[in-house]
């Protein structure tokens, strides 16, 4: 396991900026009418964009719940020091939730590519859940220490920008005014800001 840490901390930034991109895949893929069951705004075939779109939003999730974890290892949080008032566990919540969403990311990916409808929307819906909230988790911890504060407003960025998303999808059959191209912009800006927050990483060391 300590490899493993070790691992998804060397290549947190890398993680991200590859998340981002198949989460900005994601979004496109949702207006050809693919995922969310739009209308094709573009002119892709509607069985290659489900299935290119699903892969490409669960190896987003499988790649961004491992950029938290590896992010809060990179950082050392939760830190090892006792901490009064239990202040550590918001990271430590944040990187078990990370990790346990870069899983159903996989099985995501997994039940997309076998064709297995329930549970690939279950899954999704849970990564995509999970993996925002493990972000804001970690950046509130990280908001407590001057070495880690810097990443501490774009990491819960991404984390409330990924729930906005959420949101934004859910709100496209009940909402006449949301407009399925409002909801992808919200997962595209999503998207770009994980590869910008992957950036950062890449060129700070710790």
């Amino acid at each position: 396991m300590n490899w493993i840490n070790r691992q998804v901390a060397s290549g947190a930034g890398w993680l991200a900026i590859g998340g981002g991109l198949l989460w900005i895949g994601y979004a496109v893929a949702s207006l050809s009418g693919g995922d969310a069951g739009s209308g094709a705004l573009f002119s892709m075939p509607a069985f290659n964009s489900a299935v290119l779109g699903r892969i490409s939003g669960g190896g987003a999730l499988l790649l961004l719940g491992l950029a938290v974890a590896g992010t809060a290892a990179r950082y050392g949080l939760p830190s090892n020091t006792p901490e009064p008032f239990y202040s550590t566990v918001p990271s430590r919540f944040g990187v078990a939730v990370g990790w346990v969403g870069a899983l159903a990311g996989l099985l995501a990916g997994l039940a997309a590519l076998l064709h297995i409808e329930p549970a690939y929307h279950a899954m999704q819906l849970f990564g995509a859940l999970l993996v925002p909230i493990g972000a804001m988790l970690v950046a509130i911890d990280a908001n407590r220490h001057e070495t880690t504060c810097p990443i501490a407003a774009p990491l819960f960025l991404v984390g409330a920008l990924g729930l906005a998303g959420i949101l934004a999808q859910a709100l496209v059959p009940a909402a006449s005014w949301m407009q399925p191209v409002y909801a992808a912009l919200v997962l595209a800006v999503g998207g770009f800001v994980w590869v910008r927050f992957g950036t950062l990483l890449t060129l700070r060391r710790p």
